[in-house]
């Protein structure tokens, strides 16, 4: 058993996957193409054209070896847990002193993206709102200052 575990929903597991399989299938052939027309022009040695492309292709394996990594050790949570406190995997729904009422959820690094609200366990924002519960005000110490938010719900 590793200690790399990768602990991941069953929906940001399949886009790791997804990815993998596009950067295997479609990305790095391309750029292999791209490289073989460059090495055709004979002279690699000041062909923009080749140095782009194998810098391309270095970055393209590059995170195929992190996704293989990923997926290799990863442990898909099947469900939301239902808890009272907010922990790992929770959707919390919460008001912040300005008002605002924001839905978050708590997930892996691996699967952080700010465009969904899904926010890592090494935020400042879960460590303010870890093993809390609804109705709950807690501090929040972001890089910007302190902010003070009232937790309205947690899934």
């Amino acid at each position: 058993m590793t200690d790399n575990i990768q602990y991941l929903t069953k929906e940001g597991y399949e886009k790791l996957v997804e990815e993998l399989r596009k950067l295997k299938e479609e990305e790095l052939p391309k750029v292999l193409e791209t490289l073989k027309e460059a090495i055709a022009q004979w002279d690699i040695s000041e062909n923009a054209e080749y140095d782009s492309a194998m810098e391309r292709k270095n970055q393209i394996e590059i995170r195929i070896a992190q996704l293989e990594e990923i997926i290799s050790n990863a442990k898909i949570i099947d469900e939301w847990e239902k808890r009272a406190t907010v922990g790992y995997w929770s959707k919390v729904t919460f008001e912040d002193d300005k008002g605002r009422v924001w839905d978050v959820t708590i997930v892996w690094s691996s699967e952080v993206d700010a465009d969904q609200n899904a926010f890592s366990l090494e935020s400042p924002l879960w460590k303010a709102l870890a093993w809390k519960k609804a109705g709950d005000t807690v501090v929040v110490k972001a890089p910007k200052g302190k902010y003070k938010i009232k937790i309205l719900k947690v899934a």
